[in-house]
């Protein structure tokens, strides 16, 4: 275990073979392939991670005086340790006031806010690659917009798009019997801009929301038949996969210990140690974590790694000819 992660080991996992991967290998010969996105993906594009999320909320209230330069320079060292836990002792200071609340919900677009020119460029880039791998469907638990604006480019007529905060939308997927893991259908699970007010992201909204009292997730979940490749997680956010996947496994016929999904997480050298010790725990419920190392070119990393993710899977997939061949055999 001690070298398991050394810099060169961690490069050749990054190749993808079908050797170190052949369930996510086996998957893509199926299309049966899930991506999920966190928040290492939107940072390519401009969005602030959740930590940089949390601290600018204190910054903002600090400069509408809602808070002391004591209580700002606290909260501003807490959003690297607990940013969700920041979050909420910010809006629970603005809830209670409309003008408050405005300017608290209006932080937070402007954290998730796509901006022009070279974000709306790289957005393009990023999606571009995350759509060549040809997922049957793309979970989220980012905010942005970034995967709708692109999928307005990306011509598929089946394509849906799903806000699980949604009111309307959770009537729509109960009646369709929460069949959406289809079709390249977007899937939005912690909501998003266009409803902030309903999107999770406190720590009260978030227990409430995973406590799960109407079976939405679990019904939701239930019909999840798929690899998930969890894209952009860290080591903060690792808590939102836990429940999200054991939600998952809990609903299988059989909870015996298979790889069903893998992990491709950005961490910086100095968290090696700890993501060593948390690679085991994410394995026991099925989960392989792989790390990219981000000390040299930071969340662009990620853009290699999808590189190489979509040529490995390519190599993999049947060609045209394949396909046809099969077709005639049958």
């Amino acid at each position: 275990m001690e070298d398991a992660f050394s810099r060169d080991k961690i490069e050749n996992l990054l190749r993808f073979q079908e050797k170190d991967f052949p369930e996510l290998h086996q998957a893509a010969k199926d299309d049966n392939i899930i991506l999920f996105l966190g928040a290492g993906l939107a940072k390519m594009y401009g969005c602030l991670l959740w930590s940089e999320m949390a601290k600018k909320l204190s910054e903002v209230l600090l400069k509408y005086k809602m808070i002391s330069y004591a209580e700002e320079d606290i909260l501003s060292k807490e959003s690297e340790i607990d940013p969700r836990k920041v979050i909420s002792i910010c809006y629970s200071l603005c809830k209670n006031e409309r003008k408050k609340l405005i300017i608290y919900e209006k932080t937070i677009k402007d954290t998730i806010k796509i901006k022009k020119g070279k974000s709306r460029k790289n957005l393009n880039e990023i999606y571009e690659l995350i759509f060549s791998i040809n997922p049957k469907v793309y979970l989220t638990t980012n905010l942005d917009l970034g995967i709708k604006r692109y999928s307005s480019l990306y011509i598929n007529p089946n394509q849906r798009i799903y806000n699980c905060t949604s009111p309307y939308d959770k009537g729509v997927i109960k009646e369709i019997s929460y069949q959406i893991f289809k079709d390249g259908n977007i899937v939005y699970l912690h909501g998003n801009y266009e409803n902030i007010e309903n999107s999770i992201l406190t720590v009260d909204q978030y227990l409430e929301y995973y406590s799960d009292k109407e079976n939405f997730l679990r019904n939701l979940f239930s019909n999840i038949d798929g690899f998930i490749v969890f894209i952009g997680y860290g080591l903060t956010e690792w808590d939102v996969i836990e429940k999200i996947y054991k939600i998952y496994k809990s609903n299988k016929e059989s909870f015996k210990i298979e790889i069903t999904g893998c992990l491709l997480s950005p961490v910086f050298t100095h968290e090696i140690t700890k993501f060593k010790l948390e690679q085991s725990y994410y394995e026991s419920f099925g989960v392989k974590s792989i790390p990219y190392l981000i000390d040299n070119e930071g969340y662009k990393t990620l853009k290699r790694v999808l590189e190489n993710l979509k040529n490995a899977l390519d190599k993999t997939r049947p060609t045209t000819y394949d396909v046809i061949k099969e077709i005639e055999e049958i």
